[in-house]
C-alpha cells in the first residue's frame, strides 16, 4: 500500500483492507515495540556526510524522537486510511437502495401482472356469460309472462267466487250504463189493471229495434183485439211497441218499436253460463231515476232450462236482462217461468238468453232477427 507521505512500512500495526476489509489502527499513546529503531532527528540529519563525502557512524537518535517520529507516521497512515475507504462505503449504500428500489418494483410489477391477469380472465368470463344475453332475456321474458299469466290466472279462479260480492256495488252503481238498452213495459193485462216489466234490446238497426221483454207482461196483447203496449223512458215520451212473438213455455215476447240504434247488450256464451254457478247475478229493470235499477242475489242453480237465484224481483223486473259482474247477459228475469211445474216462491227461475234464439228470433249466420209472428 502506497501513501501521499510515502511508502507504509508492513511491519506497523495498522491495516487497511479496501472495500470489505478491516482497518485496524493503533492508538497514538501505544508504546513503542522494543526493537523499534529511533526516529532520525533534525540534528542527526544536520550531521551526515554530504553525497560524495567519507561516511561517518551516524548518531542514535533518543527514544523521544523515535516515538514522535512513529506518532507522525501512524497519523499520516490513519488519515490515508480514512480516505481510502470513505469511497467503497457510499458505494455499498448506492447499490443496497438501488437493490431495495428494485426488488419494490419486481414486487410492484408482479402485482400488476397478476392484478392484469385477473382482470382479463374475469372480462373473459364476462364475455363467455354475456354471449347469448339476447337469447336469454328473450328465454327469460318469455318464462316470466308464462308465470304472471298463470299466477292471475290463478288468482282469477281463487277469487272467482268472491268476485260478485267485490264488484256488488259497482255493478249496482253503473246502472246507468245499462239504462240506454233498457225500457219500462207499460200495458194491461186481461182484467184490464196495469200490467208493467222490462224490455231490453236484441237486435237494432237505423230505423228499427226489437226488444226481449215476459211475456206474462204483454200477454193481454196475444188476442186480437188487444191493449196496447208502450215502452217507456223516465224523461221521454212513450215509444208504441208491436208484439211480434212469444213463447208462454219460457215466458218470452219480442216486441218490435220504430226507434232505432238503441243499443244491444252482449250476450254471454253457453260455456260462461255452465260456470257461473254460485256466482254473483244482477237483474235489471227499465224504471229508476238513472234509467235503470239492480238488485242483486247468487246464482244456486244450473241446467239446460235455465237457472235458480236469489236476487229479489218485483213485478217491474220480470222481461229484464240477469247479467253478471262482467255486465253480460245469462237470461231473463221472469216471475212465472216455472220449468219444474210448480212455483218455488222467492227463489226464481230463469229462462237462459240463448233460448230466445229458438223460441221468438231467428239466430243463424251470427244475426237476429224477428221470429215467427204468434206463439
Amino acid at each position: 500500500m502506497t501513501d501521499q507521505d510515502g511508502p507504509v512500512p508492513a511491519d506497523e500495526s495498522a491495516s487497511v483492507v479496501h472495500h470489505d476489509a478491516t482497518v485496524q489502527v493503533a492508538p497514538l499513546d501505544a508504546p513503542l515495540p522494543p526493537d523499534a529503531p529511533e526516529a532520525p532527528t533534525a540534528s542527526s540529519a544536520a550531521e551526515l556526510p554530504a553525497a560524495g563525502a567519507p561516511s561517518a557512524a551516524a548518531p542514535r537518535p533518543s527514544g523521544r524522537q523515535r516515538r514522535s517520529e512513529w506518532r507522525r507516521s501512524e497519523k499520516a497512515r490513519r488519515y490515508a486510511a480514512r480516505n481510502s475507504v470513505r469511497f467503497p462505503i457510499f458505494t455499498r449504500s448506492v447499490l443496497l437502495w438501488m437493490l431495495i428500489f428494485a426488488l419494490v418494483g419486481v414486487a410492484f410489477g408482479a402485482s400488476g401482472a397478476f392484478w392484469w391477469a385477473h382482470f382479463n380472465t374475469e372480462i373473459n368470463q364476462l364475455r363467455t356469460d354475456t354471449q347469448d344475453f339476447e337469447t336469454r332475456s328473450q328465454s327469460a321474458s318469455a318464462d316470466i309472462d308464462k308465470q304472471k299469466t298463470d299466477a292471475e290466472a290463478e288468482i282469477n279462479n281463487a277469487l272467482k267466487p268472491l268476485k260478485g260480492f267485490l264488484t256488488e256495488t259497482q255493478t249496482i252503481q253503473l246502472s246507468q250504463v245499462f239504462a240506454p238498452s233498457v225500457y219500462t213495459v207499460v200495458t194491461l193485462d186481461d182484467q184490464g189493471r196495469p200490467s208493467v216489466g222490462t224490455a231490453f234490446s236484441v237486435v237494432t238497426s237505423g230505423n228499427e229495434t226489437l226488444l226481449l221483454t215476459s211475456y206474462s207482461t204483454v200477454r193481454a196483447a196475444t188476442v186480437n183485439p188487444g191493449p196496447g203496449i208502450n215502452l217507456r223512458k223516465n224523461g221521454t215520451a212513450d215509444i208504441p211497441a208491436s208484439l211480434v212473438s212469444w213463447d208462454p213455455d219460457h215466458d218470452m215476447a219480442v216486441l218490435r218499436v220504430a226507434k232505432g240504434n238503441i243499443p244491444v247488450l252482449d250476450w254471454a256464451a253457453d260455456d260462461v253460463l255452465s260456470q257461473s254457478l254460485a256466482s254473483r247475478v244482477f237483474p235489471v229493470s227499465g224504471t229508476g231515476g238513472n234509467g235503470a235499477t239492480l238488485t242483486s242475489g247468487t246464482l244456486i242453480d244450473q241446467s239446460q232450462a235455465g237457472f235458480q237465484h236469489t236476487a229479489p224481483l218485483g213485478n217491474d223486473f220480470q222481461g229484464g236482462p240477469i247479467v253478471n259482474a262482467d255486465g253480460k247477459v245469462l237470461g231473463m228475469a221472469s216471475l212465472t217461468y216455472s220449468p219444474l211445474g210448480y212455483d218455488n216462491g222467492e227463489i226464481h227461475f230463469s229462462p237462459p238468453v240463448s233460448a230466445a234464439c229458438s223460441k221468438v228470433l231467428n239466430c243463424g249466420s251470427g244475426t237476429r232477427t224477428a221470429g215467427t209472428p204468434g206463439g
